[in-house]
C-alpha cells in the first residue's frame, strides 16, 4: 500500500484533558485495506464517515518485544487520510455505535467478549470497565458485570508503568 493511502484515527480517551484527551492513530494493515476497498466501492466520504462514533480498542502503554500492553476502549472522533501517520497504531477490534448503544443485555455482553478478544485478565477488565464508562457517559444502563473503573485504571497505569520502566532498563543495558 502506498504511503498516501494510509487511514489515521483521532481517538478520544476516557481520561486526561484538553489536548492529552484524545490521540492520533495509524490504522492497522486489515483496518487499511477495507477502509481502502470502501473508498473505491461506495467514495472516500463514505469511508471517512463509517467508524465515526465507534469503540475501538487502543495500547495504553508501549508495545516492548514479546509483551502486550494493556489496552483501553476509545471513541473514534475522525477518520483521515494522510500521507504519514503516527508510528501508534489502534487494534482491529472495534464496536460500532449501534452495538455498543444497544439495550440488549446479551447482544452487550456479545460485543464486550468480541472486544476483549484474548487479552489477559486485566486487560480484558480495563476494557469491560471502558465500556460501561462508555455508556453511562451517554447515559446508557449498564447490565454486565465489571471492576470499578478507579481501581482497574489504577492497575492499568501501574502496568504501563512498569512497561516504561521495562523499556527504560531494556535500552541502558545495550
Amino acid at each position: 500500500m502506498t504511503q498516501r493511502n494510509r487511514y489515521i484515527v483521532k481517538i478520544q480517551k476516557l481520561d486526561g484533558h484538553g489536548k492529552h484527551r484524545s490521540e492520533w492513530f495509524t490504522f492497522s494493515n486489515d483496518l487499511q485495506r477495507g477502509l481502502k476497498q470502501m473508498a473505491v466501492t461506495e467514495g472516500l466520504d463514505a469511508a471517512l464517515q463509517f467508524l465515526q462514533g465507534a469503540l475501538i480498542v487502543y495500547p495504553l502503554g508501549p508495545y516492548i518485544e514479546g509483551v502486550i500492553p494493556p489496552m483501553g476502549l476509545g471513541r473514534i472522533l475522525v477518520v483521515q487520510r494522510k500521507k504519514q501517520g503516527p508510528v501508534n497504531r489502534p487494534r482491529a477490534q472495534f464496536l460500532m455505535p449501534e452495538r455498543w448503544h444497544g439495550t440488549d443485555a446479551a447482544d452487550i455482553r456479545d460485543a464486550l467478549r468480541y472486544v476483549q478478544h484474548d487479552y489477559s485478565y486485566w486487560t480484558r477488565a480495563q476494557i469491560a470497565a471502558d465500556l460501561a464508562a462508555w455508556r453511562a457517559k451517554y447515559h446508557l444502563p449498564n447490565r454486565f458485570w465489571h471492576w470499578p473503573r478507579a481501581w482497574v485504571k489504577q492497575l492499568s497505569q501501574w502496568r504501563v508503568n512498569r512497561l516504561w520502566r521495562q523499556l527504560h532498563h531494556r535500552s541502558q543495558t545495550r
